[in-house]
């Protein structure tokens, strides 16, 4: 049986896309409602890598290291 895409990368797939929806959300609230937005635009994306590696890349290393 052939499984879609979607399918084999599912658990990595849904945990990227709610950090990108949530760095996004921040920096758009950030820009809306800061006094100095440039600078908390730029902290906000800056943080993306350090958010993706946190709640992406280190769940799935633990979640590898428990199937062997």
């Amino acid at each position: 049986m052939k499984l879609a895409p979607f399918q084999v990368h599912k658990s990595w797939l849904t945990r990227t896309a709610l950090v990108l929806v949530v760095t996004v959300l921040a920096d758009a609230a950030a820009v809306w409602f800061a006094q100095r937005p440039l600078l908390w635009a730029t902290l906000i994306a800056a943080s993306l890598p350090v958010s993706m590696i946190v709640f992406v890349v280190i769940p799935m290393l633990r979640q590898e290291s428990r199937k062997t």
